[in-house]
């Protein structure tokens, strides 16, 4: 089991780890304090009632699974999904500054609304949106200062993998001229790493945006697009892993079908794109279109990818047995087991 090894990586991690923490208590506050001046027919009289119920399960959503990215990434000392960590982190702060004032026009709409026509959805006497506002924005404040670090730490994991580099190539200058041969062969792993990268994070963004669907829903028990929807979550799921395992194995029909099923994924989302635009749901729209975005650069890297199966791919992407240190360049992992370069030769071979 891997454990980071190294002030950087370790630091990376408390600080995704103490990110989660506090902006789930922030949110957590938020949901109580709302909830306790909440009616409890708010759920099924307006969509307002539903939005701090949404930003909690999409935050907790977002959080776990960036633990696991980010403890993906550190295993495998792979810059290319560090580095969207950082955009991922940076879009959650984004949908963190959108949050207080589409809580607070919630809240008044909720406070203006009344139930069987005697009481109102939201206490006004409770003076909720007094009592959340800090909360919410200690939660930008978190994101922001989190983002910061995580993109520094990213920096110095960089400036750590190049030093590594250096070292190895400083005793034996002979080794630059075969490492650059190397790189240029290196471009068919690259686009294979930004692929899988990118399935990685389209299953969060797919899933968020499908939470969110579910709990604007008017009257979920009825409604059967809730269970299409939450069907699709376990589907998504599916692909997601079946995805991974046949760009690993380079199965271009497995691959292909991959495609045709993200091509359904972008016309599901195209389809929900327009009714969002009816409703004038802005929040959620943005979140469609980022989706939307990653899923349409994920087909063609995936097309790029493709290309390049049957053509010595496997051997980098497939988990290789440790070697000793002496025998081999391991710009990742020097002590553990990881996606390294392999040699196809007891000893490293870059030419």
């Amino acid at each position: 089991m891997y454990f980071p090894n190294t002030t950087s990586t370790r630091l990376y991690l408390a600080v995704a780890v103490i990110q989660g923490l506090l902006a789930l208590g922030l949110e957590a506050y938020v949901f109580t304090t709302v909830e306790q001046g909440l009616d409890p027919t708010a759920y099924h009289a307006s969509n307002s009632g539903h939005t701090v119920p949404m930003y909690l399960s999409l935050f907790i959503c977002a959080f776990v699974y960036e633990l696991v990215i980010v403890y993906d990434a550190l295993r495998l000392n792979s810059m290319i999904q560090l580095v969207g960590v950082c955009i991922y982190n940076f879009l959650l702060l984004v949908y963190a500054a959108a949050q207080p004032e589409h809580v607070n026009k919630s809240l008044y709409t909720l406070e203006h609304s009344w139930a069987l026509g005697v009481t109102p959805l939201l206490d006004p006497a409770n003076h909720t949106w007094q009592r959340i506002s800090p909360a919410l924005i200690a939660v930008i404040l978190v994101q922001a200062i989190a983002t910061l670090a995580l993109a520094f730490l990213t920096y110095k994991l960089h400036s750590e993998f190049a030093w590594v580099v250096y070292k190895v190539l400083h005793a034996d200058l002979s080794m630059k001229r075969r490492l650059l041969n190397f790189q240029v062969r290196n471009i068919r792993l690259t686009s294979a790493r930004v692929y899988l990268t990118l399935i990685k994070f389209d299953f969060f963004f797919l899933l968020g945006f499908m939470v969110q669907v579910v709990i604007l829903m008017n009257n979920p028990d009825t409604d059967p697009e809730r269970w299409l929807t939450v069907a699709g979550i376990f589907v998504a799921f599916a692909i997601i892993c079946l995805a991974i395992y046949f760009a690993m194995t380079e199965h271009k029909l497995g691959t292909i079908a991959i495609i045709v099923a993200y091509f359904g994924g972008v016309a599901y989302l195209s389809y929900k794109l327009a009714a969002l635009h009816d409703e004038s749901n802005y929040l959620l729209i943005v979140f469609d279109v980022i989706t939307l975005a990653m899923m349409l650069c994920t087909i063609i890297m995936a097309t790029v990818c493709m290309a390049s199966f049957d053509q010595g791919l496997r051997q980098y992407t497939m988990p290789q047995k440790r070697v000793p240190e002496e025998d081999n360049i391991h710009l990742h992992h020097r002590y553990t087991q990881s996606y390294a370069y392999p040699p196809q030769s007891p000893r490293m071979d870059l030419e």
